[in-house]
């Protein structure tokens, strides 16, 4: 099964370019199986829909309803869509790759866009919550305490960024963090190049959570 672990829509990015449905058909057209859906999830994107309309408490129910919308045009089509995020904290241009959050955690996002790295990598430890940190060697990107971390993405497939992949992935094996690889998908271009390849199949979150956590998986890049 392959699957891309880092993929953008224009619903709930800013810097997308293709809504979630055309995504799921250009991924389906690639050969790919499925992907997970990780939008930006930070205080700024409450705040952009907040000026248009739809008020900040609603802001992680806004997220769940169109990721729901694409998992349910993937169904129809027999693609998995899985529900992830980019997580990005107040006052940091870092953004962290987080898989298995619970949704009674999420809805309590406008207090922890506020805590940083140290304190949610506590709480996703005590949650089961796989938190990485993304494409961390990029420029204006810092790189935080191993320690905070479940992993690292060692390759983003992203076109228009130097993301530095062989300095991120000497550092994940430097400090025995978890390694995963993501295309970054924002537009026609990004489809389909980087991901996971593992054997079997899975339908949910928590199955490729497990898969995750065990490394059972190969990366792919194109």
């Amino acid at each position: 099964m392959k699957i891309d672990l880092h993929v953008h829509s224009s619903d709930l990015s800013l810097c997308g370019h293709m809504s979630a449905r055309e995504t799921i058909d250009r991924y389906i057209e690639a050969g790919f199986d499925g992907f997970v859906l990780t939008n930006h999830f930070s205080r700024e994107m409450a705040e952009h829909f907040d000026r248009h309309g739809i008020p900040q408490t609603e802001y992680f129910a806004h997220y769940k309803a169109c990721y729901e919308k694409a998992r349910a045009y993937g169904e129809e089509r027999g693609f998995l869509v899985l529900c992830g995020y980019e997580l990005r904290f107040d006052g940091s241009s870092n953004d962290y790759l987080v898989y298995g959050m619970p949704d009674e955690i999420a809805a309590d996002c406008l207090q922890f866009f506020g805590i940083g790295p140290e304190k949610f990598g506590k709480l996703a430890g005590e949650n089961g919550i796989l938190f990485y940190q993304a494409h961390p060697f990029r420029n204006h990107m810092k790189v935080v305490n191993p320690a905070c971390l479940f992993g690292m993405e060692i390759h983003n497939g992203n076109p228009r960024h130097d993301s530095r992949n062989d300095i991120a992935s000497a550092w994940a094996k430097k400090f025995d963090l978890h390694k995963i690889a993501g295309s970054d998908c924002h537009q026609s271009e990004d489809v389909a190049v980087a991901g996971i390849e593992f054997e079997g199949r899975i339908s949910t979150m928590e199955e490729l959570c497990e898969i995750l956590r065990e490394d059972r998986y190969k990366i792919y890049v194109r």
